[in-house]
């Protein structure tokens, strides 16, 4: 897999990793997957078994609600983590993730990324940090998506 490889290599999330961290990483690699426009990629309340490393495309975040449509909490893009969910008890996600152009992403073995997280604590450290750091990011768009909600209702 060696352009498997060079994409995890270039990808943000392992941007700056020792090369031991990133053979660990590469050892949790499921494979390379591609969405069409509109596929689903994984559904509210399913198993969080996997995440994903977006290469290219955009990906939809959307809530439900059974008398409305569906409603876009945020759009992620290449060089973004899909996914955090899957580090956490229950491992189930929150959100419905759709891509809204083709997308093209790495997939890792979220099971195999948390044992190694544990198995690690090197690794670990790094892991929780970028997805902290994703939390934050997300957070804080939502708060600026919130401020101009109410802002333009007032």
């Amino acid at each position: 897999m060696p352009d498997l490889r060079e994409a995890l290599i270039a990808h943000q999330f392992t941007e700056g990793m020792d090369p031991e961290h990133v053979e660990m990483m590469m050892d949790c690699v499921i494979g390379h997957s591609t969405f069409e426009e509109d596929d689903v990629i994984f559904r509210a309340g399913s198993q969080a078994d996997r995440f994903y490393l977006l290469e290219d495309g955009e990906v939809a975040l959307e809530v439900h609600s059974p008398a409305k449509p569906h409603r876009i909490v945020q759009t992620v893009s290449g060089g973004d983590i899909l996914g955090w969910s899957w580090l956490f008890e229950p491992y189930r996600w929150s959100f419905d993730a759709r891509a809204l152009v083709p997308t093209t992403a790495i997939v890792l073995d979220a099971e195999k990324v948390r044992h190694c997280a544990d198995e690690h604590a090197d690794v670990g450290v790094i892991v929780i940090k970028r997805i902290a750091g994703l939390v934050v990011r997300r957070l804080q768009a939502t708060r600026l998506q919130l401020l101009d909600l109410y802002a333009s209702s007032t």
